[in-house]
């Protein structure tokens, strides 16, 4: 009969209306023994029945017991064996027990949540945002810090970068000298491969007629560097050490590659492609997964060359002076990075003694291939990861004290079922399934929260995160979200199992109006829930407004030039058809006096690198300074710019000219460079006329300066600004240009006209990326964005939820205490001291929530230290605002609750 009720079963049937003790009688008297204790007694009996028969045979007793002794056996060895067999009896039947009790939790669970709609509904949403937030952060850590990289044991590669000694480069590049002495001398690597430090820019041409060349991203490795990551072309060979001589012009595909410009041929192999005016033939391609070491920073190459560093080896300067390569390795068994670090480092210092000139200032990084990869992503992912965190330890307070009032109303039904037998734990039992029951729905909707948040991800954090990243639930962060539902139902389901525990069934039974009665003990655990609510939200609204004041900073610090109104589109000249500078230069020439004819431009220039996106550093001497020693040579930002360059963006002219036609490779070399620099390196103010030397060689032609431009920020993570050199364009050509054209209207309006202007001037040249300044230097700010956007709306949802939280239990308390307010009422005391005591109840348990939030601010202070910007770590601006609004919206609400308590009828309550 049992087990068909739908109450969990009792398992006494003695009178609740029998006296404590005399019940408590009843159930002792009622215990059964021990398994072991019945076989001890059925033994024991076997035995008499068997010595008494004897006895009645004639026997004496002590012969009798004998004799019935040793008929019987080693009473030992079958007490035993009852006792194994009857315990998994009994186990088997507390399983099918266990199971029968569990589906009756369930079937009532069931029935609990559906007589309660409204609060199931609430509970199940607040669940699907805490876990659904939770499952989506997961989903992105797991893709980018756990998951296995395209590589074959990937936790045995790591890369080796040069790092300036004076800290101002942290990931360098290495030159090719380097690179072979770090491959003969090394113990720690079984293969080492070099390959390019990101790729480079290319034509391809594919030869139909009518198909426009397109830009495409072309990488140099040695032939080793796919076996050093252990990868196996997926069509086709890896390439060779054979293919390295450059008239045999081999090349691999990379997946994409393949699919977008040659439309995924399965018969690929063997077929020939044209870049750059060079023919060369396929022999394999990549699998669809693979992505290079260098693609954490760079764009993923469509080619790979295979690469010799033998012919830059024969030049002193170019071995040793020029830095261009990356550096991939398999470490040899038992070998780790660390140890790898100390041979790299000892390495360093035998160059810097035997090459002070290029390798004194420089010494070797050794970190693993996925530490490479994820790059400064790490500490954003990570606190995201523990804001969503917070917000669900948010939503466990708010739940838990939900239910707890549900709890509290149902006091009377579990003292019922207590007095008819029912355990403390069985009851228990049933609470944390109806929360478990209530968190898996919500975790089950919080997935399908997750994966929308996800694919909306993929739009605007693509750019943020290193390119292998895969934000999708897989069934890792399946299970994941599985358990962080069941341990969340379990959590916010113990401070109501609690509550029951220590009841007192008997006083709830004998006093009517006590069945919605609540305990000091009640009221403290609800507060304590309330300021633990509000703790955890004033961290995450500190930790918001940090971030938020962060990035205003970054984007309302002066850039040095004026974005608004300009096109930028990537140039690409095939190097075939523009083989010498003059060419190059009189092609530019050409394209910015068309575009000057376009309506509404008001100036066009080009320039080698955008600002906020210039990698090209280099090493300067000036003349007539002392020598700095090797091991401090200065290094400065550079870039190539065109004569209308500065006049385009808007970069002020301080002092001199700019470039202009009296400026070409057959005049004198001179240069323009930024008031950081004139003030670094002529700090007496005679930057003008100055002259200085650029690059390893120490005997190079020197530039003069003959301008002084206002400072760009190229890092808009910087407060100041680097120094910068400019270059004229007209004398130091690069086959990747980008040209700038100011507009008076919309710059974007611009591009088609752009693109006919190009192709009427050469139809072979292509363009890429043609986008206004302003989304450019906005995408720029992608990775500091969106830690900011995201946890923001994280502590947008933890302040409603806190609210929600404080209104809901202040609310539940104030309705538990109506009649001793409708006593007070009664007995004369005024309703301005009633709503006086509520506003003291709450105000203290807000109050002690805002102290305990400090900690929280000083944690999450210290952790998002290195991602701010022209912002201290405990800035009291962001603390007092996070305070306020806190305040603000527990003060809101708080009325409610004080307006019941202030209205209530001291008849009605006491009747």
């Amino acid at each position: 009969m049992h087990r068909h009720m739908e109450t969990p079963r009792d398992t006494s049937t003695v009178s609740p209306t029998l006296p404590h003790g005399i019940r408590r009688a009843f159930r002792l008297a009622r215990r059964r023994p021990s398994i072991e204790q019945e076989v001890s007694a059925e033994v024991a009996f076997h035995l008499e029945m068997r010595a008494a028969e004897l006895v009645e045979r004639g026997l004496t007793p002590d012969a009798a017991r004998a004799e019935a002794q040793r008929r019987f056996g080693d009473t030992n060895h079958w007490s035993k064996a009852m006792t194994a067999e009857d315990q998994q009896r009994a186990a088997s039947a507390a399983r099918v027990e266990w199971l029968g009790d569990l589906q009756q939790d369930l079937r009532y669970g069931v029935r609990s949540a559906l007589r309660a709609p409204l609060f199931s509904l609430l509970a199940i949403v607040t669940l699907a945002l805490g876990i659904g937030a939770n499952a989506a952060v997961f989903g992105v850590v797991k893709s980018v810090l756990l998951d296995a990289l395209p590589y074959r044991d990937a936790d045995r590669v790591a890369r080796v970068y040069t790092r300036f000694r004076d800290g101002s480069i942290e990931r360098g590049a290495l030159a090719p000298g380097n690179v072979v002495d770090i491959e003969q001398r090394q113990r720690s690597f079984a293969q080492l491969a070099a390959f390019m430090n990101g790729p480079r820019e290319g034509v391809f041409s594919s030869g139909r007629a009518g198909d426009q060349p397109s830009v495409v991203q072309v990488e140099w490795v040695e032939p080793e560097f796919f076996r050093v990551l252990g990868v196996q072309p997926a069509m086709g060979r890896a390439l060779r050490d054979d293919d390295k001589a450059d008239t045999v012009r081999m090349v691999m595909l990379s997946h994409r590659g393949w699919q977008r410009l040659l439309g995924g041929d399965p018969q690929v192999v063997g077929r020939e492609v044209r870049v750059n005016g060079i023919t060369r033939t396929v022999v394999g391609v990549l699998p669809r997964t693979f992505v290079g070491p260098a693609a954490g920073t760079d764009a993923e190459a469509d080619f790979y060359y295979p690469l010799d560093l033998r012919p830059y080896l024969r030049d002193p300067i170019g071995a040793r002076g020029s830095s261009w390569l990356g550096l991939v390795g398999r470490l040899k068994p038992g070998v780790t990075v660390d140890a790898a670090q100390r041979d790299m480092s000892a390495i360093a210092d035998q160059l810097a003694r035997e090459y002070p000139q290029h390798n004194a200032s420089v010494e070797m990084r050794t970190v693993s291939v996925r530490d490479a990869m994820v790059g400064d992503t790490r500490t954003p992912l990570l606190v995201l990861m523990a804001s969503a965190g917070l917000v669900l330890l948010i939503t466990c307070a708010n739940l838990a004290g939900a239910l707890l009032s549900r709890t509290i109303s149902r006091r009377k039904e579990f003292a019922v079922r207590t007095a008819l037998g029912a355990g403390r734990a069985r009851i228990i039992r049933q609470l944390l399934t109806e929360s478990v029951l209530l968190s898996l729905a919500g975790g089950a909707a919080g997935v399908l929260l997750a994966v929308a948040g996800l694919a909306l991800l993929r739009g605007i954090a693509a750019q943020a995160l290193p390119p292998y990243a895969d934000l999708s639930l897989d069934p890792g962060a399946l299970v994941f979200t599985s358990l962080l539902a069941l341990v969340t139902g379990l959590a916010f389901g113990l401070a109501p199992a609690l509550s029951v525990r220590r009841a007192n069934a008997q006083s709830t039974l004998r006093d009517e109006t006590r069945g919605t009665s609540e305990s000091a003990r009640s009221r403290r655990l609800r507060g304590l829930l309330v300021a633990g609510q509000i703790a955890l939200c004033v961290s995450l609204l500190t930790g918001a407004g940090l971030l938020t004041r962060s990035l205003l900073a970054m984007t309302s610090t002066p850039l040095g030039f004026r974005p608004e109104g300009v096109l930028t589109v990537a140039v690409q000249l095939p190097a075939a058809a523009y083989r010498t500078p003059e060419s190059a230069a009189r092609f530019f020439d050409q394209l910015e006096e068309r575009l000057r004819g376009l309506p509404g431009v008001t100036a066009v220039g080009d320039v080698s690198a955008l600002p906020t996106n210039i990698p090209q550093h280099n090493g300067i001497r000036v003349l007539g300074a002392p020598p700095p020693p090797d091991d401090q040579i200065p290094f400065v930002l550079y870039a190539n710019a065109s004569d209308d360059y500065f006049k385009t963006l808007g970069i002020p002219l301080r002092k001199g000219r700019t470039f202009g036609p009296q400026d070409r490779p057959e005049s004198p070399a001179v240069m323009v460079v930024s008031e950081a620099m004139a003030r670094k390196f002529w700090p007496n103010g005679n930057a003008l006329g100055g002259q200085l030397r650029m690059g390893p060689n120490p005997n190079s032609i020197p530039y003069t300066v003959v301008g002084i431009v206002g400072d760009v920020r190229n890092d808009p993570a910087r407060a100041d600004a680097e120094p910068m050199a400019y270059l004229s364009s007209h004398v130091d050509i690069r086959p990747t240009r980008f040209v700038v054209i100011r507009t008076s209207g919309d710059p974007t309006a611009l591009v088609r006209p752009f693109q006919r202007e190009l192709a009427a001037l050469d139809p072979g040249v292509p363009s890429r990326d043609a986008a206004a300044l302003t989304a450019f230097l906005s995408d720029r700010l992608t990775a500091r964005r969106l830690p900011v956007v995201l946890m923001s709306a994280f502590g947008a949802l933890a302040l409603v939820l806190a609210s929600v939280g404080v209104y809901a239990m202040f609310a539940a308390m104030t309705a538990a205490r109506e009649r001793e307010f409708g006593v007070r009422v009664a007995l004369g005391s005024s309703r301005g001291r009633i709503a006086g005591l509520v506003l003291r109840q709450g105000g203290i348990w807000m109050a002690l929530g805002l102290a305990g939030g400090t900690l929280g601010v000083l944690a999450i202070s210290r952790f998002l230290r290195e991602l701010l910007f022209g912002v201290q770590p405990f800035d009291p601006v962001t603390l007092v605002g996070a305070t306020l609004v806190l305040l603000a919206c527990g003060a809101a609400a708080l009325l409610v609750p004080v307006r019941r308590a202030t209205r209530v009828d001291p008849v009605e309550a006491l009747r």
